[in-house]
């Protein structure tokens, strides 16, 4: 395929192809001279800028005559063996990694035989349906999905020879989110995959919010994300936007299916106690459902008192000791807690509020913080004695390597929102787009993209109609 490496020599190169019958064809798509006889270090192999050139008239020629070809074979009527008449020829472009190329594009009237249907047939627009190629849609919504789309702008001008037609950046959002609607579609429509029945699974479910943008109600909008597992160590990824989700919970009810949910497989919900992750996880399942309080949301509500309680006034003696005694007060209903002892723990609580109440209607210069503690006190007696159900042994559930915390779904969550959805993008995103945005991401997350994406192209938008 290429001349030899002495000063001064051309390097041809040679695209060739072989036809049905046998026939072989080659043609020179590039040729480009040594240029380095007088540099002391030659340059070994292709450059980027030949690449790219070389790339662009391999993938000319190879289009045009796969585009040759078929239309060859689809003038042929199948019925009669006859030639269809040629109505005209039109010029249309498909875009490509390897950059745009314009092809022919006859048009063939209907054959004399037919008799049932008299449409202008058009080969191109089957194979040319979206007037870009698959891989080209798939790439710009990956790049899309992982950076801010004016970076995945750059990154495909610099490594692919896109010359001057790179793709607009609101070209990469309008792909990367039809391609998210046809993810969402597969998998509402999708028959779920058998796998080994599941002995027990877990689903983490936590929230997250994303600044909305301007013209929608409220400065952000929730997102759920949820941490699917089952006893095989298979895990998936599940996010949506629940004001744009459609059917969000038969689409999480897929998720636990293809992990091997059946009805007599038993499901612990971890979430952070709120009614709206309990519900879609408890809706979702088909088997038993037990509810567990995350433990890292409520040693968070500890933590809060134990930072209140650092603020005490250390002037004197007397209130020194009062603050230590204070954060030994609150590490023994961490440990309480820890060990699900909530009785015990929610009576530590009021008998300190009592001493507190005591302070705070005193005149001294404790008072002030004393009432602050009491505040933080109040707020983690409320949060506990509401999810009293759902507090557990954690110390016993972490010997028996039992789900107890949802640290994997906060991992999750700050992959799939603050990395590319957070404040610190200057972004502001509609419940929409960051929804079929999130399906994307989700994909990619999973390791299953380029197959989802495969599966999904059945749902693809056709700006034309099927041929005859």
């Amino acid at each position: 395929m290429a001349g030899g490496r002495q000063a001064g020599e051309k390097r041809d190169a040679v695209a060739g192809g072989e036809e049905s019958d046998g026939t072989v064809h080659a043609r020179e798509v590039a040729t480009n001279s040594d240029d380095s006889a007088g540099s002391a270090i030659k340059p070994l192999g292709l450059t980027l800028a030949d690449a790219k050139t070389l790339l662009a008239a391999i993938q000319r020629h190879l289009v045009h005559a796969e585009v040759a070809d078929y239309c060859r074979e689809r003038r042929c009527c199948p019925r009669c063996q006859k030639q269809r008449p040629m109505k005209d020829v039109r010029a249309r472009r498909l875009n490509s990694l390897f950059g745009t190329v314009e092809v022919r594009a006859p048009r063939f009237k209907p054959c004399r035989c037919s008799v049932t249907s008299r449409r202008t047939l058009t080969p191109v627009a089957e194979i040319m349906a979206d007037r870009c190629t698959a891989e080209y849609e798939r790439i710009m919504a990956k790049l899309g999905a992982w950076m801010p789309y004016r970076r995945a702008r750059g990154l495909l001008a610099e490594f692919f020879p896109l010359g001057d037609d790179v793709p607009e950046v609101e070209t990469i959002r309008q792909r990367t989110l039809h391609v998210g609607a046809r993810l969402e579609r597969e998998a509402l429509s999708a028959a779920k995959c058998s796998a080994p029945p599941a002995a027990a699974m877990t689903v983490s479910i936590d929230g997250g919010h994303v600044r909305s943008a301007h013209g929608y109600q409220g400065r952000t909008f929730e997102v759920f994300v949820a941490h699917v597992g089952n006893d095989h160590s298979q895990q998936i990824v599940f996010s949506s936007a629940p004001a744009e989700a459609d059917k969000q919970r038969h689409q999480l009810s897929g998720v636990l299916q293809s992990l091997g949910m059946t009805p007599q497989t038993p499901v612990t919900v971890l979430s952070d106690g709120a009614v709206g992750p309990r519900a879609l996880g408890e809706a979702a399942s088909t088997g038993p459902v037990r509810h567990v309080l995350d433990w890292f949301h409520l040693a968070m509500r500890v933590q809060h008192v134990a930072q209140c309680v650092k603020g005490w006034p250390h002037a004197t003696a007397d209130e020194h000791q009062k603050g230590a005694d204070l954060a030994d007060i609150v590490e023994h209903i961490r440990w309480r807690l820890w060990h699900g002892q909530v009785r015990r723990a929610l009576d530590l609580i009021g008998e300190t509020l009592l001493a507190l109440n005591a302070m705070a209607e005193m005149d001294s210069t404790t008072a002030r913080a004393a009432c602050k503690v009491a505040q933080a006190l109040v707020a983690l007696e409320t949060y506990v004695a509401g999810l009293s159900d759902l507090i557990i042994d954690y110390a016993a559930a972490r010997r028996c390597e039992e789900p107890f915390s949802t640290s994997p779904t906060e991992g999750a969550v700050q992959w799939l929102l603050h990395r590319r959805m957070a404040s610190q993008q200057q972004m502001r995103w509609s419940p929409r787009g960051a929804h079929l945005m999130l399906k994307v991401r989700t994909s990619v997350v999973n390791g299953g993209f380029d197959h989802d994406h495969a599966a999904a192209e059945r749902w693809a938008r056709r700006p034309f109609r099927k041929a005859a």
